[in-house]
């Protein structure tokens, strides 16, 4: 296979009207990489604060029930996993750009990079959404000795409902919106790989 250097002088050869040129493409794959890796690293910032705060909750705040102790450790344990998936995976991508000299070792990173993150964004998800739910279940012991009976009622109401928009709805987008980043940085580099092989 041979490098983009090649591949650009092959779309440079082609008349504009029938192909888009190779720097618009590299851009384009470029914007898609660079508006990837910038999510995960503000996701990474996000759940590394909601980590500390956990931890200083457990340092500082004083519970009744030995359940909301074992609810915040389930939390730290859950968010920490996801932490270090998302901080992992924002430093493969922003490192990808090494493999644009090779346009399908690229192609083939991305396409795994893909599965991986869908696995992590639906299976893993699934036992990531049972175990918070099972945290905030233990909470849920200590909010009934505190909260008033319709209060609590109200509260427990109030997570399931955003455990279900979470689920069915903001996860779905944040899939959908991931995949399609994903899958134009492999078509745009599929269509110079294609465009090379025609000729």
């Amino acid at each position: 296979m041979k490098g983009f250097d090649d591949i650009q002088q092959l779309w440079q050869r082609q008349e504009p009207e029938s192909s888009v040129s190779f720097e618009t493409i590299l851009k384009r794959v470029s914007g898609s990489k660079t508006a990837i890796a910038k999510k995960l690293f503000w996701q990474s910032v996000a759940i590394g604060v909601a980590v500390v705060v956990l931890l200083w909750m457990c340092v500082t705040v004083e519970f009744s029930t030995w359940t909301t102790y074992l609810a915040l450790a389930i939390m730290i344990g859950c968010i920490g996993y996801y932490f270090v998936n998302q901080l992992r995976d924002y430093r493969k991508i922003s490192k990808s750009h090494e493999l644009l000299s090779k346009p399908q070792d690229y192609i083939d990173y991305l396409k795994t990079f893909k599965q991986r993150r869908n696995r992590f964004n639906t299976r893993n998800y699934a036992i990531y959404e049972t175990c918070v739910a099972a945290a905030f279940a233990f909470y849920a012991i200590e909010m009934y000795f505190v909260l008033p009976f319709w209060t609590f009622i109200g509260f427990i109401l109030f997570i399931v409902f955003w455990f279900l928009i979470c689920h069915f709805i903001f996860m779905k987008q944040y899939i959908n919106n991931e995949n399609t980043r994903i899958q134009e940085m492999i078509d745009n580099l599929e269509r110079i790989k294609s465009q090379f092989e025609e000729h």
